[in-house]
């Protein structure tokens, strides 16, 4: 078996209309924890786990265009977290169920981002 030149994900670039607002809801709201930022600003890098999201700082309508979600957070407990995100006052859609539990749920660029058990 040979091994991938490819070893992970390494982040996952997240649009952003308000970059202090955007750091502060994904460390309170999600739980990440700040990594670095550039030099000016228009990059945050927020951690969870090995992958990481990269928030940059944009205006351009294209990047805030409806769209499905890109990726997922893993929980070990969808309901748990379904309530956490309800309690912080973020628009959630219904758990659904098949061959895992997920649901979807939106940041506050209106970014459509999903959570998974399986």
């Amino acid at each position: 078996m040979t091994t991938s030149i490819f070893q992970h994900i390494d982040t996952v670039f997240v649009p952003t209309r308000n970059m202090k607002a955007a750091k502060e809801w994904y460390t309170n709201v999600l739980g990440g924890r700040v990594g670095w930022e550039s030099e000016q600003g228009e990059y945050q890098c927020i951690l969870f786990g090995q992958t990481s999201l990269t928030l940059f700082s944009t205006e351009e309508g294209k990047y805030f265009e409806p769209r499905h979600a890109m990726f997922n957070f893993f929980v070990s407990n969808a309901e748990e977290a379904y309530q956490h995100l309800k309690d912080h006052g973020v628009r959630v859609d219904t758990i659904l169920e098949y061959g895992a539990t997920y649901f979807t749920f939106y940041d506050l660029d209106d970014n459509c981002l999903e959570v998974c058990q399986y």
